[in-house]
């Protein structure tokens, strides 16, 4: 498997305890990480971006509860390597929207992104 895939996404809300998977279509996400300089000195923006595959209550109810909303995620790829997105002084923030491309076979789901902006980048750890 190719290093560069996600395997794994994660959510923890404020105040909960655990993590909690998100069903996304394998091989849909895609991790950036980009410093800029800035006259403040360096931000980095980091980007996730995965689709979810239906259209559906279930569905439908995690993104709402998600949307725009501070959260922290795990994203893990397919070497163990976690990247943490979001802290309590720079949270994240997942955007969704929902998409029907009109025709048979085509994607039916929501395209998802997580966006995170900090002074201190992603922790990254490893999977023990």
């Amino acid at each position: 498997m190719n290093s560069a895939v996600i395997t794994n996404i994660e959510y923890r809300l404020p105040g909960d305890q655990e993590f909690i998977s998100i069903d996304f279509i394998p091989e849909s996400g895609k991790f950036n990480e980009e410093p800029k300089r800035t006259s403040s000195g360096i931000v980095y923006n980091t980007t996730v971006d995965f689709n979810i595959a239906g259209l559906t209550v279930i569905v439908d109810e995690l993104i709402k509860k998600l949307q725009n909303r501070k959260a922290y995620f795990k994203i893990t790829d397919s070497t163990g390597l976690i990247f943490c997105v979001g802290t309590e002084i720079f949270p994240a923030r997942l955007s969704a929207k929902s998409a029907l491309d009109g025709s048979p076979g085509a994607f039916r789901g929501y395209r998802c992104t997580i966006v995170q902006n900090s002074t201190t980048g992603c922790i990254v750890m490893e999977l023990i």
